[in-house]
């Protein structure tokens, strides 16, 4: 069965609300090198792929299995959607925090900003930021607020307008880090 491809979504979910564990292995698997990519971008280690994709994995498991559940995405965009605010939750516990403009880093790579810093001088930036880049940053790294939602939030016209926005408050933000800090100020 494992080695025959991928299954459709909607089978693997029937699969799993009849309580066929296979299902766990077979989600754990398909998705280990994207949780993993994502982990690893974000301050994560091997360790940490394992315990967030087995936490995701039966996350899943759990929801799938409540009556009222309802697939509206990708089975992979879903799983996805729990790991990282899986991981986002980890990092808050955590003391160093890895800013990471993932969108971003695909089409400006160059531009990306890959430090190690204390969340606190990240936090403690971020709000003395205008309320709308205050707000938006907020809601997409530390709440880990889908940019549709965050449009919704915000009142802005789509997450397109939400992705510019972002870029340019981080870019703001970025600056803002890179004149007021050294290196050795934030690792």
């Amino acid at each position: 069965m494992f080695g025959i491809g991928k299954i459709a979504d909607h089978t693997v979910l029937d699969n799993m609300k009849q309580g066929d564990e296979q299902m766990l292995v077979y989600l754990y698997k398909q998705h280990y090198t994207m949780v993993k990519n994502f982990v690893l971008k974000n301050s994560g280690d091997e360790n940490a792929v394992d315990d967030i994709l087995q936490d995701t994995v039966i996350a899943v498991w759990k929801n799938t299995n409540k009556p009222n559940f309802l697939l509206q995405s990708k089975l992979s965009t879903y799983i996805m959607a729990i790991a990282k605010n899986l991981w986002f939750k980890e990092l808050k516990k955590r003391t160093k925090f890895k800013l990471v403009d993932e969108d971003n880093h695909l089409e400006h790579g160059k531009d990306e900003m890959h430090l190690d810093m204390d969340q606190n001088i990240i936090v403690s930036l971020v709000e003395q930021m205008d309320d709308n880049c205050r707000r938006l940053l907020s809601y997409f790294y530390f709440d880990g607020f889908s940019t549709k939602l965050i449009a919704e939030k915000l009142n802005y016209a789509n997450a397109n307008t939400v992705k510019s926005k972002k870029y340019q408050c981080f870019k703001k933000l970025q600056a803002t880090v890179i004149s007021q800090y050294k290196k050795e100020d934030l690792l």
